[in-house]
């Protein structure tokens, strides 16, 4: 998500005297990164947590990062998804997943909690594949892969569920919706704190 700047800027200009106008793209600046630190706490602190069953809390800090408007030149800030996961999009927009080779993993109810690109990569369906205790199985009707921790038979764990046909995905993580909304409650207030500050510090 860009946090840019509305039109509102350019009206205020004409409402307010050169002296002013020269503040305008400082205190943007800095209410762009004020708005992009309240969206990312926003997203970190209510939006994930309620539109997901979280095991590993401190995974939404470590995915969510800000990246600041770097002077009043640039002034564009971001909120982003530093582990590159596609799936985040997915649960954000919706839509359809189409097998991109023989089947969609979907993960299963013991798939282990991933915690950073480390956990991530040691989980993906093909990586697991490659643990000799590992395997494809039918079960009922249901594709699975399946490990099995201990030299005994069973019990085995449940790690990805497969499918061979297109999967609807919802839509259950408003990540734009919320974000928008934080992002304009937070500005105007934000914007007329830092114009206040740069104009105090600009007359002494």
């Amino acid at each position: 998500m860009n946090i840019n700047i509305a039109s509102n800027i350019s009206t205020l200009a004409k409402a307010i005297d050169a002296f002013g106008k020269n503040q305008i793209p400082f205190a943007t600046h800095r209410a762009l990164n004020d708005t992009a630190f309240a969206v990312r706490k926003e997203i970190v602190e209510r939006t994930y947590p309620s539109s997901f069953l979280v095991k590993n809390k401190q995974f939404a800090k470590t995915m969510f990062r800000v990246e600041r408007s770097p002077s009043k030149r640039v002034l564009v800030a971001s909120v982003f998804d530093r582990l590159g996961r596609d799936y985040m999009v997915d649960q954000a927009e919706g839509g359809i997943k189409v097998p991109r080779g023989k089947s969609i993993a979907i993960p299963a109810q013991d798939r282990p909690v991933v915690r950073g690109r480390a956990s991530y990569n040691r989980n993906k369906p093909r990586t697991v594949l490659g643990r000799p205790r590992a395997f494809v199985q039918t079960v009922g009707n249901q594709e699975m892969i399946l490990e099995r921790r201990t030299k005994k038979r069973y019990p085995l764990k449940r790690l990805y569920l497969l499918e061979d046909t297109a999967v609807r995905i919802p839509k259950r993580f408003p990540f734009y919706e919320d974000g928008r909304r934080t992002a304009v409650r937070s500005f105007d207030k934000s914007f007329a704190k830092r114009f206040a500050a740069a104009k105090r510090t600009a007359r002494r």
